[in-house]
Formats: structure tokens, C-alpha cells, sequence
């Protein structure tokens, strides 16, 4: 069976026969026309797949399969959009979706990255920060801070700084924070995020393992 979560920038792909995890860039899956997927996720993949299943209720179902706990909120960062599920009695209590003052924060910090040429695990995080309401306005901020003299890597961290208090602030302030999606590799931003939460990191395939035990249910019934 196969198994994928389409996000805007990267895309997850699981063969449950082999057990075999790939991430590739979505542009080439939006290439291949002829790829087609059991179960899936992501609005990448929508015209992709057999079965489509929200993203949210893979998110928390994700989140059941690699958490212990019975209340608990995971937040998924991804390249376009920010989620998060809470969890009271390991029961979804409350839920958001936010493609606004989440937008394009993902994106923009790999264009970022890749335009001053910034190596994230290296990147050291900052105590201010650059108020962040969308991805694509938070970058304007962060070139009118370098035009006047800022180094790229404080500007940079700055931004990162400015999402991880309006993560923190969108998921409604929890003591304790799951993270979920590309983030997790991010050093400069969990550290900038573990000023208000503590962070525990489930990794890029959050997604994936909920579209597995969903595909299990329905198969089974």
C-alpha cells in the first residue's frame, strides 16, 4: 500500500509492503500524473489518491500513534500552513488550521536559507524578534533590517524568532509543545521556541503514521 503526505514544498512517501519512507521535492510529484496513492494527505496529492483524507484528522491521529500522554497538543509546521491539535483524556479537545499568520513561514525560511546561504543547524537564535503575521510580509521586514546594516544571520534569526512566538501563540500557549514537520530539523527555531515551551520533536512523518492506522481501520472494517 502507499501511503503519502503532499505538502507544498516536500512530500512524504510510505510503501507499507517494504516499509520504505522517502521525502521528495513536491514539484516532482506534481510532475507525475501517472503516481497514485491509496491514502493520502496534503493538498498536493488530493488529485493523487484513492482514499483523501484532512489533514488535521492525520495530524491527530498521527499524533495518538507516537504520544503516550493523555493530554497533549502537537503543532505541524509546514511549508505553507501551521496546525494543532490538543488533546484532553487523548481526546481532541480543540483544533486549528491557519494558512494566514502561518502562511508561507516554512517557505520563506528555506528562501532565506538558501539566499544568504544560511546553515540552520549553525544559526544561533536570538532574544529579539521580527513580528511575524505572514511568511511573505515577515520576509519584507527582514530585508529592510539587512538594507540598514543588520547581519543576515541576526535578521534571519530575528524572523525565526518573531514564528516560533506566534506558533507558540496560535497552538494557545501550551506548557508543553509536540513538534511536528520540517521544523524539527531547525535548531535556531526550536531554541528560539523552548523560550516559552518545552519542545519535543516527533518528526517530519507525524502525518504519515496517522494515514497508517486510518488505512488499518478501514481496511479492518
Amino acid at each position: 500500500m502507499l501511503l503519502c503526505d503532499g505538502g507544498s514544498t516536500y512530500s512524504k512517501i510510505l510503501d507499507t509492503e517494504i516499509n520504505d519512507l522517502r521525502i521528495i521535492p513536491t514539484k516532482d510529484l506534481v510532475k507525475d500524473s501517472q503516481r497514485h496513492f491509496h491514502y493520502a494527505t496534503g493538498h498536493s496529492s488530493k488529485s493523487h489518491c484513492v482514499h483523501y483524507v484532512n489533514e488535521l484528522i492525520a495530524l491527530a491521529e498521527g499524533g495518538l500513534q507516537l504520544v503516550d500522554e493523555s493530554n497533549f497538543t502537537i503543532l505541524d509546521i509546514g511549508s505553507r500552513d501551521m496546525k494543532y491539535v490538543t488533546f484532553i483524556d487523548r481526546q481532541p479537545q480543540n483544533m486549528d488550521w491557519n494558512s494566514s499568520c502561518g502562511g508561507n513561514m516554512g517557505f520563506t525560511v528555506e528562501v532565506l536559507g538558501n539566499y544568504y546561504d544560511i546553515d540552520y543547524s549553525l544559526l544561533n537564535p536570538v532574544s529579539q524578534s521580527i513580528p511575524v503575521t505572514c511568511g511573505l510580509l515577515g520576509v519584507e521586514k527582514v530585508f529592510d533590517e539587512i538594507n540598514n546594516g543588520l547581519d543576515p544571520e541576526i535578521g534571519v534569526a530575528k524572523f525565526l524568532h518573531g514564528m516560533a512566538k506566534i506558533s507558540y501563540s496560535f497552538s494557545q500557549k501550551p506548557g508543553v509543545v509536540y513538534l511536528s514537520g520540517g521544523f524539527v530539523n531547525n535548531q535556531c527555531f526550536i531554541r528560539s521556541l523552548e523560550e516559552y515551551c518545552d519542545v519535543r520533536l516527533l518528526g517530519r512523518d507525524v502525518l504519515i503514521n496517522g494515514l497508517v492506522k486510518i488505512a488499518q481501520e478501514k481496511n479492518f472494517n
